[in-house]
């Protein structure tokens, strides 16, 4: 499961990618799968490569969905766009004025650069901006002119077979690149502490895992995608759908960091509904109600307050469980009976 099907995004799902597996085996009858809150889309991507389900994968955040389909479609502008620095002050011009740009390009840049995929804040600190982005225009452009304009760096070389090799084409450079500088940095870290603050390129990582959305193209005529509320999307489903569907569920977590979109979560009205939904639907969260019980679990990285990136420092752990409502026809999996789940 080591394969990346969806984008970077707060409280992505490819870490637990078995247990969704899990919930396929179980659900091997339908021929729909609904995906009513798919964030960064690996859920719904690894349903489209993994089993012929008929997808249907939604999230209110209608940004998202447009960057999903410009990788989808492959958009020329997004190619572009891509490779380009994006400074504090652009990140802010688009996040607050979100109308004066295409939908796709809103959804690249909150999501691509915002620190911890907020969509909110931006991913570097005004501490390193310049230094990123000098660090960037060598690696991606190959152009040194704003490297030579700092002391610190005044003496960093990467070797011309490096240099030579687009970064737009084979994004193993940046891993050569990057190896090279992190040499640098440990050879000049007591003269230039500042150094250690840049050996990641966070948002260069971040957009290269977008090509892992292209996983999808071969199976698009099985993709159905909408940026709707939760609900409003369910309602809008005939019965003949849902008839022949299961649901997953990965609300916003309770307590956890929320995201820029749709408000106050009701956590009260979603509990409510999966209770009485008479179709088969499941959830992801490390919570839930007391009367409803996880029929299986797993420990996820925990990808909300892990601290600074490439601090070294362990990182929190919690129990990813999947809930069940009991409706529906699912077929016990040899683990169910093992477990008598």
């Amino acid at each position: 499961m080591n394969r990346r099907y969806g984008m970077v995004y707060m409280g992505s799902k490819e870490q637990i990618l078995h247990l969704i597996r899990y919930i396929f085996e179980r659900e091997y009858k339908k021929r729909y799968f609904i995906d009513l809150f798919c964030g960064g889309f690996s859920v719904s991507n690894f349903a489209l490569v993994n089993s012929n389900y008929i997808v249907f994968a939604n999230d209110i955040n209608k940004y998202l969905i447009a960057l999903i389909k410009a990788i989808l479609n492959e958009n020329s502008d997004l190619k572009t766009a891509k490779f380009n620095w994006v400074s504090r002050e652009h990140f802010e011009e688009v996040r607050d004025n979100p109308g004066k740009y295409p939908d796709w390009y809103v959804g690249f840049v909150l999501n691509v650069w915002s620190f911890g995929i907020n969509q909110r804040h931006y991913l570097y600190g005004p501490d390193r901006d310049f230094y990123k982005k000098a660090l960037h225009n060598a690696l991606v452009f190959d152009d040194f002119s704003e490297i030579k304009k700092l002391k610190e760096l005044e003496d960093f070389t990467v070797p011309e077979i490096i240099r030579n090799v687009d970064y737009k084409r084979h994004y193993t450079k940046r891993t050569a690149f990057m190896q090279k500088f992190k040499k640098y940095v440990k050879e000049h870290e007591k003269e230039y502490p500042v150094l250690k603050l840049l050996v990641q390129m966070q948002h260069l990582q971040q957009m290269e895992h977008l090509d892992a959305i292209k996983r999808a193209i071969p199976h698009q005529n099985r993709l159905n995608l909408s940026a709707m509320d939760w609900l409003d999307f369910y309602n809008s489903l005939p019965d003949v759908i849902l008839k022949e569907a299961f649901i997953y569920c990965d609300p916003p977590y309770e307590n956890k960091s929320q995201y820029q979109f749709g408000g106050e979560f009701d956590y009260e009205k979603f509990w409510q509904w999966f209770r009485t939904c008479p179709y088969s639907v499941y959830v992801s969260s490390y919570e839930a109600p007391e009367d409803i019980k996880p029929i299986n679990f797993d420990y996820k990285i925990q990808l909300l307050d892990n601290g600074d990136l490439g601090d070294n420092k362990p990182k929190k752990k919690a129990v990813e469980n999947i809930y069940w409502n009991n409706k529906g026809d699912a077929e016990p999996t040899f683990l169910d009976q093992l477990f008598q789940k």
